[in-house]
């Protein structure tokens, strides 16, 4: 839905209101020069009279009746309400079979009684353009602020295990420390320059992916088994939200790589097939032993679920596949 201005919605609030009351008094002068003053019975039973007493009814209805507190005087105009159109159903009833039937004369009542109501619904929807117009800006700035709130949970994760790492580099006097110290530090000017940011490139997620993946092969050495591979036209026209992919990649490395036992592995591969991505983490499992067992739960994957639910809510697909030896994670979403 296109959000509208402030001053539209009070413009097309005007030209409904005043153009609806021009075109029923136009209608109501119209038909008073011809039939008045000779035929006063046709004038208060003509269409113009049903539709100006309707119109003032569903105006009263929605700007006075309804705004009061007492409950006794809202019954009271809606009798005297109900009493003019069962009043102008006499009328009119009488005038065309100069009688007056209770089946005839109730035909007439409902039909008055629905243009009223018709009537009121148009004043009510566009008197309401306002507040659905700021319903709609309160729910576009809650969602993201949510987002915005999930956001900033991932930070401190990238900061705790890129400084572990760096504090494993340090106890072996590693000579690699200073480059990975620059990597951390691209790595934190990427968190604060493109937090602000709705989108990216998605070049430039795959670019800090990298970056984690290098500290983390250089804490476990050059022979680990980490990949990571992309397929497909990857280029600047291909935009996604920041921190969208990381936390799979940190979830394989916290949970399949602690350790640097023979047969651990990481695999991560992106492909990019026009607009629809397939971003697959697959990694090994180990049995943990007492001493690396841990009671805090982590929060990444369901910080991410939460994520694409207000982001990619009809377009996204997450998939965990847990196995003996193997985790496996897919990521489909439909590139906006």
């Amino acid at each position: 839905m296109k959000q509208l201005s402030s001053s539209a919605i009070k413009t097309i609030n005007l030209l409904f209101n005043f153009g609806f009351i021009a075109v029923i008094l136009f209608q109501l002068i119209k038909t008073a020069f011809y039939a008045l003053p000779n035929d006063w019975l046709f004038f208060l039973t003509s269409d113009a009279i049903e539709n100006f007493v309707c119109a003032i009814i569903a105006f009263g209805l929605y700007y006075y009746v309804l705004k009061l507190n007492g409950i006794w005087e809202k019954i009271g105009f809606v009798i005297l309400f109900i009493s003019l159109l069962l009043s102008l159903a006499l009328l009119k009833d009488f005038r065309i079979h100069d009688t007056v039937e209770f089946k005839q004369t109730f035909e007439y009542f409902t039909s008055f009684l629905g243009q009223s109501l018709l009537f009121y619904s148009g004043i009510y929807f566009i008197n309401r353009l306002a507040f659905l117009n700021r319903f709609k800006k309160l729910e576009k700035e809650l969602s993201i602020a949510k987002e915005q709130l999930l956001r900033n949970q991932l930070h401190p994760h990238f900061l705790f295990n890129a400084f572990n790492s760096l504090y494993s580099l340090s106890l072996k006097n590693s000579s690699e420390v200073s480059e990975n110290i620059l990597k951390l530090s691209s790595m934190m000017r990427y968190l604060t320059d493109e937090i602000q940011l709705k989108k990216i490139p998605l070049a430039k997620e795959l670019d800090f992916i990298a970056t984690y993946i290098a500290i983390e092969k250089m804490r476990f050495g050059k022979d680990a088994s980490i990949q990571f591979t992309t397929e497909g036209n990857i280029n600047n026209e291909k935009t996604i939200e920041p921190f969208l992919l990381i936390p799979l990649v940190e979830n394989a490395f916290k949970h399949g790589f602690y350790t640097n036992a023979k047969g651990a592995f990481v695999n991560i591969n992106l492909n990019l097939k026009n607009k629809e991505l397939l971003f697959s983490v697959e990694n090994s499992v180990f049995i943990k032993q007492h001493f690396q067992e841990t009671k805090r739960k982590g929060k990444g994957l369901d910080t991410l679920k939460k994520r694409l639910l207000l982001l990619y809510p009809k377009t996204s697909k997450l998939e965990i596949n847990s196995a003996e030896k193997k985790y496996t994670a897919q990521l489909k979403i439909t590139l906006n």
